[in-house]
């Protein structure tokens, strides 16, 4: 079935507020780590997800997936809490690990793409040390977009991947 005419999932569905996991299953899946969800739910994609989705077809994938370092809505990162929930924080880094550990998912390949926002807040860069260290034990392969001057992956959304690297067409996966 082509990857465009899945259905979304979405969990948990019709939550404003919060969410752990945005994507379409696969038998072959790519696995997005961003740094907090927007807009996207089980009904659209937003330009972010519907770029992942493109970046999983180009590298041979028949699904993919989005999580985030912090569940957290909001379109604008630096509208995340300062201080987080400390249970959202602990739901999330179960769930991904969970995921991550799990044969209900076939991940093949893994993204990083938090961007610079990581850096805003320690959270998230213990939310990125945690998921990294789950993602190094499953021994899956990781990878990024290029690497920003902060040195850390770059987001997929469209404005940086259109100024910095040529448009999505052009990008390439680069180990990590």
């Amino acid at each position: 079935m082509d990857i465009a005419l899945k259905p979304i999932v979405c969990i948990p569905e019709k939550d404003p507020v919060k969410r752990f996991l945005l994507g379409k299953k696969g038998k072959n899946e790519f696995l997005a780590v961003a740094l907090n969800p927007s807009t996207a739910n089980e009904d659209t994609l937003d330009p972010t997800s519907r770029n992942i989705e493109h970046l999983a077809i180009k590298n041979g994938c028949d699904g993919w997936y989005m999580v985030n370092l912090y569940p957290g809505r909001t379109s604008k990162p630096e509208f995340l809490p300062k201080e987080p929930d400390p249970l959202l924080v602990k739901e999330n880094i179960q769930f991904i690990e969970t995921m991550l550990t799990s044969n209900k998912y076939n991940i093949t390949k893994v993204l990083l793409c938090w961007g610079n926002g990581v850096d805003c807040h320690n959270y998230l860069k213990e939310s990125a040390k945690r998921i990294r260290s789950t993602i190094e034990e499953q021994k899956l392969p990781c990878y990024h977009l290029k690497l920003t001057t902060a040195k850390n992956p770059f987001h997929p959304a469209p404005t940086p991947v259109n100024r910095w690297l040529g448009g999505i067409e052009n990008v390439k996966l680069n180990p990590y």
